[in-house]
């Protein structure tokens, strides 16, 4: 975020706020904010011209009185042209307005639009990602409508994942891009790869580098120890919501071309088969559930897969095959596996 400088500092909104914390009584605060609302009206209806500094001191204003719970049905006008200002400090009010006051049935909303479309379009990671807390923020329709195909390029634009990813991952879970993958909040992350897959779904080519991502993230938790990720463990785990959805990402694409990623995906395979096989640590039927959700999924990828690239993963599957059959599944959901291993004839333990 731009750094405020000293000179966009508004007085005139703190005496206002100073002087509605002093009242003694509700009729005084009433008093005291009809008495503001006047005076912006007549300063918003006035043949001097406000410059941008008056306009979010008074939109600012309008803001405050609403939050206090007081109706608001002008000032609009100006919090939109705002979004035109060239200032952050005067467009984040703007923003700011819009997403609290602005109802989606609005008017406005064609003329809100299109200053977020010159946001998006600004190649300012600034204003994109004010524009982009505003998509979210709001939510509606129109603007699903308006920027369904947008959005998805703005987050893969390599000169804004820099700055936008690191200042938009806080603020909404339908906003999450493909480098959020890469934080240290697993939480975050979960939220990030749901959407990320179904964008892959949609338009695999725009999200092709979510493979290196997912496959990188799935390494570090199948490989950590319990007490690395002991926030995101349930029930001797890690993070098996994590795990199950960076797999169904995977299966998305094609085993991955380069050797290095494809070795390292087999080795996260290889892992989540050799545990299935580990004693149980609890004998609760949450840690069950979470190692064969698990499990199953990383079976789904082995399937998915082409069989000659990661036939090592797959001769692992079928040995497992006591394990398998002591567990709640139909044959014909295992069936692929065993048409594998019968088909594969690569490893020893699969004959």
């Amino acid at each position: 975020m731009p750094a405020v400088s000293k000179g966009d500092g508004m007085r005139g909104l703190a005496v206002f706020i100073s002087d509605i914390r002093n009242c003694k009584s509700k009729e005084a605060e009433i008093k005291r904010i009809n008495k503001e609302l006047a005076n912006i009206r007549s300063k918003f209806k006035g043949d001097k011209a406000l410059d941008g500094y008056s306009k979010k001191k008074y939109v600012c204003k309008l803001l405050f009185i609403f939050l206090l719970g007081h109706d608001i049905d002008f000032g609009h006008m100006e919090a939109v042209n705002l979004l035109s200002s060239n200032k952050y400090t005067e467009k984040q009010i703007g923003y700011l307005f819009i997403s609290v006051l602005v109802n989606s049935n609005s008017d406005l909303i064609r003329l809100i639009n299109n200053a977020i479309k010159n946001d998006l379009a600004s190649r300012n990671p600034t204003f994109m990602n004010l524009a982009l807390h505003c998509i979210a923020n709001v939510g509606s329709r129109e603007m699903a409508e308006a920027f369904a195909s947008e959005i998805p390029r703005v987050l893969v634009a390599g000169f804004v994942l820099k700055h936008v990813l690191a200042s938009s991952g806080s603020f909404n879970i339908s906003l999450f891009v493909l480098h959020l993958v890469r934080l240290r909040l697993l939480g975050v992350v979960t939220a990030a790869t749901s959407l990320i897959t179904t964008l892959a779904q949609k338009n695999p080519d725009d999200f092709k580098t979510s493979v290196s991502l997912a496959v990188a993230r799935l390494s570090r938790i199948v490989t950590s120890a319990s007490i690395d990720l002991q926030d995101y463990t349930y029930y001797f785990v890690a993070a098996p919501w994590l795990s199950v959805k960076l797999l169904r990402l995977l299966q998305c694409y094609p085993p991955p071309e380069d050797a290095a990623l494809r070795s390292r995906l087999t080795e996260c395979l290889e892992t989540i088969l050799n545990k299935a096989q580990e004693p149980p640590k609890s004998k609760k039927v949450q840690h069950s559930n979470a190692k064969n959700a698990v499990l199953f999924e990383a079976i789904a990828l082995i399937i998915h897969h082409d069989r000659q690239v990661i036939h090592e993963a797959v001769c692992l599957a079928c040995g497992r095959g006591q394990y398998l059959a002591q567990l709640s599944l139909g044959d014909s959901d295992l069936s692929p596996v065993m048409e594998m291993k019968q088909e594969s004839g690569l490893c020893v333990k699969c004959k």
